[in-house]
């Protein structure tokens, strides 16, 4: 019972600090391009910001093995999460078209309201 209790806990800790990281998010670059006026290439910040992901999961998923493991073992997880996750593929697209798209509607629309709207992207997501 104290399994399902833990695991409820950290999918409400994991879910608001996605929402924290989205709104604080959105307010830089609402600020960035808003008030700083500053010009960048909205591509490669999401470039950036993927890597950045891929990094910290390869180091949770090397941190998460057994110590004796070594890093041809880690190779060879990596090369089974590519090989079968095919099917998500489709789904990643949609969602780095929507992060592109974000970046227009940033500028159209006030940060407040994007904000209540990449929450519920979040949430709907995660049900």
């Amino acid at each position: 019972m104290a399994t399902t209790s833990n695991f409820t806990t950290t999918k409400v800790a994991v879910l608001l600090i996605l929402c924290l990281q989205n709104s604080l998010f959105t307010l830089v670059r609402r600020y960035s391009q808003g008030v700083l006026l500053e010009t960048y290439s909205k591509y490669e910040v999401l470039l950036v910001g993927e890597l950045i992901k891929m990094l910290f999961s390869a180091y949770v998923i090397s941190k998460s093995n057994d110590e004796h493991q070594n890093r041809r073992r880690l190779g060879n997880h990596f090369y089974y999460l590519l090989s079968t996750s095919r099917k998500m593929f489709f789904l990643a697209l949609i969602y780095g078209l929507m992060n592109i798209l974000s970046y227009v509607a940033l500028r159209n629309i006030s940060a407040s309201l994007f904000t209540i709207c990449a929450q519920l992207k979040i949430l709907t997501t995660a049900t």
